[in-house]
């Protein structure tokens, strides 16, 4: 599709539209207030919890003077309460058509939780919310489960013999810096047990003590990892900024990044909404505004390419007719952040704010 989409603002702008007007949170049904992850050609074929959580924390990073984002949040809230009830696991994604059968609902991440527990977290300081513990209590009891002496499990089964097909979400790594951090946000407005307070800190702590150490792994994680570790109470953000050098090296000149070293033909839309966020707080946190002027242009522009003209983006510019939902909360905030950087104006949300 043909972008309309002309300066870094437009194309932010487009993209909160399409995110407050759009399809993508249900209203009706059972399922009212859950956000789906792609719409295709109109229709919704499943919502989770994770991308419901990665809403809350979206919404809460907006300027909250449109009433469309408090009832958002809390149609939100309301269906995560639904969600979590119960002493069934919670399905990693629910499907519409009952006959399909994933791999993913025999399994629960604690990424997937963690982000509904940062958004909920987040949420509720910008006055968006009230958290009930009739939702604090069953997330952070699910949240316990993943509690691995000094750190965290990525995912636990239903079923023990089950064997989970190997992806970096089953295999943890890195990445789980930014599953503690918003486990974390959490329990600055709600009680969370030592014992995953311990984890989460240790975990965060390991991965940005090594910080450039970590290396490469599949971008999209690492890029997570990385926003993680901006949170980290002892980070040091030149060692940070080292380890995102790595990414930045990998730009290709119409300033798109690939999934992996081994898959570089890929070009994912949220990989480059991730590096142009990480890039500007980075600048901010370093002290060096110029750091990474020239790459974040690129970055830029390459999403405002991509910005379609109902408002939505693609996964990947070939994905036409899908429009992605995590990819463009990501895009707008990203947009957002580069527009106010670049023209000297106070960054609109603070890190806690990354969706």
């Amino acid at each position: 599709m043909k972008s309309t989409a002309v300066t870094p603002l437009i194309a932010a702008d487009a993209l909160r539209e399409f995110l407050l007007g759009s399809a993508i949170q249900q209203q009706t049904s059972e399922h009212a207030g859950a956000v789906a992850g792609t719409v295709s050609q109109g229709s919704v074929f499943y919502v989770y919890g994770e991308i419901t959580g990665y809403y809350l924390h979206w919404l809460a990073s907006l300027d909250n003077t449109d009433p469309r984002i408090f009832a958002r949040a809390q149609a939100a809230t309301n269906w995560l309460e639904k969600y979590l009830q119960g002493e069934k696991m919670p399905a990693t994604r629910i499907y519409f058509d009952p006959t399909v059968d994933d791999w993913r609902n025999k399994a629960l991440f604690a990424f997937d939780l963690a982000m509904i527990a940062g958004g909920l977290a987040r949420a509720e300081v910008k006055g968006l919310i009230s958290v009930p513990d009739t939702l604090s209590k069953p997330l952070i009891g699910w949240l316990q489960h993943f509690v691995d002496g000094p750190h965290l499990k990525a995912c636990i089964v239903d079923d023990k013999t089950m064997t989970l097909p190997a992806r970096w979400s089953t295999q943890g790594g890195s990445f789980t810096a930014k599953t503690a951090s918003r486990i974390l946000l959490l329990a600055r407005r709600a009680a969370v047990e030592p014992t995953l307070l311990d984890a989460c800190r240790q975990t965060l702590a390991s991965y940005a003590l090594a910080a450039e150490k970590n290396g490469l792994d599949m971008l999209h994680p690492t890029l997570y990892a990385i926003e993680g570790c901006l949170l980290a109470p002892d980070a040091d953000y030149e060692r940070l900024a080292l380890w995102f050098d790595q990414i930045v090296s990998l730009q290709a000149p119409d300033g798109s990044l690939p999934e992996s070293l081994q898959t570089p033909d890929i070009r994912r839309t949220d990989i480059i909404a991730q590096a142009l966020r990480v890039s500007v707080f980075l600048q901010k946190l370093t002290g060096q505004p110029s750091r990474y002027q020239q790459a974040n242009l690129k970055f830029a522009t390459a999403l405002c390419t991509r910005v379609r003209e109902n408002g939505g983006i693609g996964f990947t510019p070939d994905k036409v007719g899908e429009d992605n939902t995590w990819c463009a909360m990501f895009a707008e905030q990203a947009l957002r952040l580069y527009a106010a950087d670049t023209t000297g104006q106070p960054l609109p949300f603070a890190v806690e704010d990354i969706a």
